[in-house]
């Protein structure tokens, strides 16, 4: 209750419409100035969570000793130079992880941490489970009585691009889309397929607005696509950490400019090259409530967050 008293008015009166009705769903006070009051505070534990969880993520070392890799019930699992474990180690109930009576949960590349529901499901689909490693969530785990993951029903699925066009790129094909009002809140969404020899490397990258970088970063995608075989050689999905400065230097380029800017931290990462098909479901699942993205892929994904 301290926390709540400390709200000021002047803070309540910053609050907009949408605000007052996220605040209306989350909270059952009656009170809508109670209700006001839980949703700045909760909003405030939210950054501090999400701030505390980048900071384990990206600059504690050894990765054995980055949180929650001491952890007992995976002490036996290969992590990687990048922080990354196998997903096969573990059994995967929603977007939880479960592993020797335990509920661990993959990093989400945003602040709504089941974000990663839709990734997991595309993996499992496209029988990726063995092929992909992972990094953790510092801070969310707990055993399997107390905490489980979650399930949804928002269906998530991808027309096949034309990759015979792909593959016969002469230049790069790239554009930049600013985030409609159902979207995720970011600066834009910025995307390139740069043809090098017999490859096509495809990025895509969602820029978070200069005053949300304190509690997030980008969300970065990015594939190989081998000319000669038709397959992905790669793929891996992470998030870029900026400084003030280097955003202010981001958003001032396209991602076909940006080179290594930033601070990168893999999400996930696949280990085998898989069908080019595949990224037509990852990236949009990766992206999640980001409907340009959702667009550009031919993707059905109802207005639901």
């Amino acid at each position: 209750m301290a926390l709540l008293s400390r709200v000021s008015p002047a803070c309540l009166e910053q609050l907009d419409y949408e605000a007052h009705q996220k605040a209306r769903v989350l909270f059952r006070a009656d009170d809508p100035e109670m209700r006001a009051r839980l949703f700045v505070v909760s909003q405030e534990i939210m950054v501090a969570v999400q701030e505390a969880r980048l900071t384990a993520a990206s600059t504690i070392h050894p990765r054995q000793s980055q949180p929650p890799y001491q952890h007992p019930a995976i002490s036996g699992i290969s992590i990687d130079s990048e922080g990354l474990v196998p997903l096969s180690a573990f059994a995967i109930q929603g977007d939880g992880l479960e592993i020797d009576g335990h509920v661990f949960f993959m990093m989400s590349p945003i602040q709504a941490n089941n974000a990663n529901f839709w990734t997991l499901a595309a993996i499992q689909r496209l029988g990726l489970g063995d092929a992909v490693r992972v990094r953790l969530d510092p801070l969310l785990h707990g055993p399997a009585e107390r905490i489980g993951g979650r399930f949804y029903s928002m269906i998530v699925y991808g027309q096949q691009l034309d990759w015979d066009r792909i593959a016969d790129l002469r230049k790069p094909e790239h554009g930049r889309w600013q985030p409609g009002s159902l979207s995720t809140r970011s600066q834009f969404t910025d995307y390139v397929w740069d043809p090098r020899g017999s490859e096509v490397h495809f990025v895509c990258e969602e820029v978070p607005l200069a005053y949300d970088i304190r509690e997030r970063g980008s969300r970065y995608f990015h594939a190989v696509f081998d000319k000669q075989s038709g397959r992905l050689t790669h793929v891996d999905g992470a998030i870029r950490l900026y400084s003030d400065a280097e955003h202010g230097v981001r958003v001032t380029q396209h991602v076909r400019h940006a080179s290594k800017i930033g601070k990168r931290v893999k999400v996930f990462r696949a280990e085998r090259p898989i069908a080019s098909e595949a990224l037509s479901e990852l990236c949009p699942a990766f992206f999640v409530w980001n409907y340009d993205v959702a667009r550009y892929f031919g993707t059905d994904i109802p207005p639901s967050i």
